[in-house]
């Protein structure tokens, strides 16, 4: 599943369409409008998102301890020109991401948290 969505700068659900991407397959997400505050906007969306996600050095973040157990999800940053922003690809990692302790996903073109029986077969673990 390869998504493509779009979303202005300020946008309060651009961490959790990261994370949503990252849980359901990886995709890209456009964030609209000047590149500066684009980014600014990315670095603070992924401090949200647990795993951190890695990428380019410019929006690395300190990994807490608690990252060695699996590969969080990866970004990559393409900017497409002077105030028309960022596309940011995201690749998924080997555990679920959350944001606010909620496992998100895209179904039927929305955002949805998976229910606590969704996160434990997700996992592997039958339920």
């Amino acid at each position: 599943m390869d998504l493509e969505l779009s979303l202005p700068a300020d946008s309060p659900d651009l961490a959790r369409t990261i994370a949503a991407l990252a849980n359901s397959g990886g995709g890209r997400v456009s964030i609209c409008g000047d590149p500066r505050r684009a980014r600014a906007a990315l670095r603070s969306a992924l401090r949200t998102i647990v795993p951190v996600p890695t990428g380019p050095g410019e929006v690395a973040v300190p990994r807490p301890a608690h990252q060695g157990i699996a590969r969080p999800p990866e970004v990559s940053i393409l900017e497409r020109g002077e105030n028309e922003g960022l596309e940011v690809v995201v690749t998924p990692g080997a555990s679920l991401c959350t944001v606010d302790g909620a496992v998100l996903v895209f179904e039927d073109g929305a955002i949805r948290a998976l229910t606590l029986t969704e996160v434990v077969r997700r996992a592997g673990s039958g339920g």
